[in-house]
């Protein structure tokens, strides 16, 4: 019975994490698109296709992960 008892509390205990740690997911995606709009943004600005020379996607892949890692996220 004790084996049972400490089986429920854990599963319990496992489950409440798991739904705080999708809420705190949740929030950090909500952050993270707003990061990825507003760097895409930038990028496209710094470097529209207009742009002389061959490497415009370059370039803005470069202002991006930059915009990016500023912001303390994974490009």
């Amino acid at each position: 019975m004790k084996g049972v008892k400490k089986y429920v509390i854990a599963t319990t205990l496992g489950l409440t994490a798991i739904a705080f740690a999708s809420q705190a997911l949740a929030q950090n995606t909500a952050q993270r698109d707003a990061a990825i709009a507003e760097c895409i943004a930038k990028a496209q600005k710094e470097y529209p296709d207009s742009s002389p020379g061959g490497d415009v996607g370059t370039n803005r892949t470069a202002v991006y992960k930059s915009c990016m890692t500023s912001k303390g996220l994974n490009p």
